[in-house]
């Protein structure tokens, strides 16, 4: 387990959470202060313990792990509240993790350290993590541009979030008075819609693949850049004899996708690739920008988009094709929604604070 110290003159600061963000790749915990302000709050992430989530065989046994190695470095400290995000549906305070055998049990958290701990999905824990984001701070968000060159003003109303990662999450975020509420879903396992022949080719290829019709998160996530690229070979777009092909086939499928992001900064057939990645990105992004019209913004969130901005934003490629739509209303609609892509790879710890914060002061 890997310790890093950020802020440890904070640490005796009032509202000390114990916070996590636990995904399929890592186990992420933390302590967070948190200072309530006007809609919002000033969250300072003072520690934070990192754990690859395969060694992880009993949750409980690493939350423990966490705390003494925190105590070890920074002495006695006093925990308010905890808050851990992970990915998977929650049911009665316990996250069944998608990517993992093991749980998150709140039940058992509350048990262990004597203190009140809400389980909540890992994009709820986004979605609260947005009102911290500064809409005008480069090192928070990136603003997409719209075709026309002008960037939408975000308003006050609904934030929705989706990230590509390891998975696709879906999730948003409504204001309710002087806080926020936040609402999971599940939407990165709606079923994928194709539109154009490529990616009706690709669908095709994918359902072929695995006998049954495919979701989103197969096409758009880590995982999805992966298929592509056995689509791209398979289909004979991509000459598996190239060196390049024979460079991801000798790495773990887990290895693939960075070095296909790699490889398209100089290869162009692995450009391409990455180009319809973005593409497809879009079109699901301008479904859940339908569906929910976030006028507070649209954020793409996950580690995918801010490690490959350069895909995003030349030639205004996944702006323009967002805003692709066959009804002029909501083309117009479309091109209101301020869209960002996050920057803030702290986003999760935060969020996760905040939302212990909102969720206590609710009750």
């Amino acid at each position: 387990m890997q310790f890093k110290i950020y802020d440890a003159q904070s640490l005796h600061v009032a509202g000390l959470w114990l916070v996590g963000d636990v995904g399929g790749t890592n186990c992420n915990l933390g302590l967070a202060t948190v200072v309530p302000a006007a809609n919002s709050a000033h969250i300072t992430l003072v520690a934070e313990a990192i754990e690859e989530s395969h060694a992880v065989e009993s949750f409980g046994v690493t939350l423990r792990e966490a705390l003494e190695g925190f105590r070890r470095h920074l002495g006695h400290f006093v925990i308010k509240g905890v808050c851990i995000s992970g990915a998977g549906p929650i049911v009665d305070n316990v996250c069944r993790m998608t990517n993992q055998d093991w749980s998150i049990d709140g039940n058992e958290i509350e048990q262990q350290l004597g203190l009140k701990a809400y389980v909540i999905n890992d994009f709820t824990a986004v979605c609260f993590g947005l009102p911290l984001l500064d809409a005008a701070d480069s090192h928070d968000v990136i603003r997409l541009e719209r075709t026309d060159g002008q960037i939408a003003g975000a308003g006050s109303g609904l934030k929705a979030a989706i990230g590509a990662g390891t998975g696709l999450g879906v999730g948003f975020i409504v204001p309710d008075g002087n806080r926020w509420r936040a609402f999971p879903s599940e939407g990165g396992h709606m079923d994928f819609a194709d539109f154009d022949p490529e990616t009706k080719d690709f669908k095709a290829y994918v359902q072929d693949t695995i006998g049954m019709v495919p979701e989103y998160e197969m096409f758009i996530s880590g995982n999805g850049i992966k298929n592509l690229f056995y689509f791209y070979t398979e289909s004979g777009r991509l000459d598996k004899a190239d060196p390049a092909a024979q460079e991801v086939f000798r790495l773990p499928d887990i290895q693939k996708p960075s070095k296909i992001s790699e490889l398209a900064r100089g290869h162009t057939v692995f450009r391409d690739m990455m180009r319809t990645f973005v593409r497809m990105y879009a079109r699901f992004a301008a479904s859940v920008s339908t569906l929910l019209l976030p006028t507070g913004g649209l954020y793409l969130a996950g580690g995918i988009a801010a490690k490959n901005r350069e895909f995003f934003l030349e030639d205004r490629l996944f702006m323009s094709t967002y805003e692709q739509h066959c009804n002029p209303n909501i083309y117009r609609t479309l091109a209101r929604i301020p869209v960002f892509i996050t920057l803030d790879y702290g986003i999760s710890l935060r969020g996760a604070a905040y939302a212990g914060y909102c969720l206590g002061a609710a009750e």
